[in-house]
């Protein structure tokens, strides 16, 4: 019987893949991870992308191996719908906070106006409570415990802002952005673009790149995001942080959301699957240069560079390596028309790890 537990724990401990899962507001991304990892019995886990406690949404999970594709994955252009209430605008930029400054709320003629000047590459002061680091502790803890912070504008690029709906107080907006951008900032700063103050009160994180948050572990548990906030022109809804209820996603649910990195899915993440020959797989674990080395791609087989030049794969393309096998064994780029190693699986680990 102790063999058997052993083995299964062994077993379960060796989960690697990509899976979806959609955390529910009050819930913090930490705390999400740790379902997960209790669910697969596993430390090894990372995300892509943390979410406020107050918000809900799609958390793009690697396990496993995998943990190392995060950084590929983290890079993604994100989705949003964010209700953005005006009138108010409190410390935190969100429910959770208390109003530090008010505002008439402004005309949806002249919310409409200002919108334009948020397309496109734009310069946004992220809030000061937030994760970002100054001076080796977060921003949010220095505030938090009486201090103050001063963060540099960073460049974030808004590839589309939709107004959905408006009210008069309330406004709902579809966001699609880049990485590093402050739902929240972005909030405070069309307020002030209106003559206004606005704080978010809802916000749902709704695709990481080509993943959707329909397809997410969990995604029955999240209420219809509201398109309506504030009928009655209150601003409380801001001055407190809701309570929420947080149910329970089943581990065999979270189990049976994980999905290798096969080919598709590589595909998925912008990346370029290649299968090694057996020569080019004794090259690559050990190293060596993969320039002639023969692969399948796209049912062709052909040399590493003759598929660069024949394809005009531009610098930073990445590739997937496969094994013979179907086994994933890592990524290499191509810069300075040179192959790169980004990391390597060998396959007797990939083996053991699938």
């Amino acid at each position: 019987m102790r063999m058997s537990v052993q083995m299964t724990k062994k077993t379960a401990n060796n989960v690697s893949g990509i899976m979806l899962y959609a955390k529910q507001t009050g819930m913090t991304s930490f705390a999400a991870l740790h379902t997960v990892k209790k669910a697969l019995s596993t430390a090894k886990v990372g995300h892509t992308g943390t979410l406020d406690s107050f918000a809900d949404g799609l958390l793009v999970i690697a396990a496993g191996k995998l943990t190392r594709l995060v950084p590929y994955i983290t890079g993604f252009d994100k989705t949003y719908r964010a209700a953005v209430v005006f009138g108010a605008e409190t410390d935190t930029l969100d429910p959770t906070g208390q109003i530090i400054a008010r505002a008439e709320p402004p005309a949806l003629e002249r919310l409409v106006q200002v919108l334009p000047q948020f397309m496109g590459t734009i310069e946004q002061t992220p809030p000061a409570y937030s994760a970002l680091h100054v001076g080796g502790r977060r921003a949010s803890d220095i505030v938090r415990s009486g201090g103050t912070v001063e963060l540099s504008p960073r460049t974030v690029t808004i590839h589309s802002l939709q107004l959905l709906s408006y009210n008069g107080t309330c406004g709902v907006f579809e966001i699609c952005c880049s990485k590093g951008t402050y739902i929240r900032s972005l909030a405070r700063d069309i307020a002030l673009a209106c003559g206004s103050r606005g704080s978010v009160q809802a916000l749902r994180r709704t695709a990481v790149g080509p993943f959707l948050l329909e397809q997410a572990a969990g995604y029955e548990f999240l209420p219809q995001f509201a398109d309506r906030y504030g009928d009655n022109g209150s601003d409380d809804c801001v001055s407190q942080e809701p309570e929420h209820t947080v149910s329970v996603v089943s581990p065999d649910c979270i189990r049976a959301a994980v999905q290798p990195f096969d080919a598709d899915m590589a595909r998925r993440c912008g990346l370029v699957p290649i299968t090694l020959c057996p020569a080019g797989a004794a090259s690559f674990m050990s190293g060596r240069p993969l320039s002639g080395c023969e692969v399948l791609c796209e049912h062709e087989t052909i040399s590493f560079s003759r598929l660069i030049q024949e394809k005009a794969y531009r610098a930073g393309q990445r590739f997937a390596v496969y094994y013979a096998s179907g086994l994933f064994g890592g990524i290499v780029s191509y810069a300075d028309e040179a192959l790169r190693y980004d990391f390597v699986i060998p396959e007797q680990a990939a083996a053991a790890g699938w």
